[in-house]
C-alpha cells in the first residue's frame, strides 16, 4: 500500500486540557522546543510523505496564525471545516479534495506515536489487499478517551 496523502486531525476543543486549552490549543503545547503540530507535519515528512492536510475548527484562526509563522508548515494544506465535524466529516473533505484518489494516513494530533517506518511498511505489505489499516493503542476509557473495542481482530465499537 503507498500512502498518497496523510490528514493531521487537529479540530478538537481540548477539553482534557482544561482552562489552560482555551488560551493555548493543545496541538501548539510545546514539546522539546516544537508544536504537538509541528512534530506531527515532520514525523509525516520523516516516513516520506509531503502531501500534508490539517484540518481545523475549534481556535482555528490561532492556531493557523501559528503555522504561518513557521516555516514547517510550508507546503502543507489547511482544510478549513465550516461546521463542527467528526472523523468521518474530515476525512470526507480530504476525500473531496483530493477527488476521492489515493490512500490516506490519518494521523490525530493530540495522541502522537512515533511508529518506525519499518513497521507502516512492514503493515502495509501483510495487509495489501484490505481496504483499510487501523493502528492503536491502549487507552483508558474512564479517562475520556475514545476506546477502541475490538472481537476477532475487528474493531467493533468505539
Amino acid at each position: 500500500m503507498k500512502v498518497d496523502h496523510v490528514l493531521i486531525l487537529a479540530a478538537g476543543k481540548g477539553t482534557r486540557m482544561g482552562e489552560i486549552g482555551k488560551e493555548l490549543p493543545k496541538v501548539l503545547w510545546p514539546v522539546f522546543e516544537k508544536s504537538i503540530l509541528e512534530l506531527e507535519v515532520l514525523y509525516a515528512r520523516a516516513l516520506g510523505y509531503e502531501n500534508i492536510f490539517i484540518n481545523l475548527y475549534n481556535y482555528a484562526d490561532k492556531i493557523q496564525s501559528k503555522l504561518n509563522e513557521n516555516s514547517t508548515f510550508n507546503g502543507v494544506r489547511i482544510l478549513l471545516e465550516e461546521d463542527k465535524l467528526d472523523i468521518g466529516g474530515a476525512v470526507h473533505n480530504l476525500a473531496r479534495e483530493v477527488g476521492y484518489k489515493g490512500n490516506l494516513l490519518v494521523l490525530n494530533s493530540d495522541q502522537f506515536i512515533m511508529i518506525d517506518h519499518s513497521l507502516w511498511e512492514e503493515a502495509f505489505l501483510k495487509f495489501s489487499n484490505a481496504d483499510h489499516l487501523l493502528f492503536a493503542y491502549n487507552v483508558n476509557s474512564n479517562d475520556k478517551y475514545n476506546a477502541l473495542v475490538t472481537s476477532n481482530n475487528k474493531l467493533v465499537d468505539i
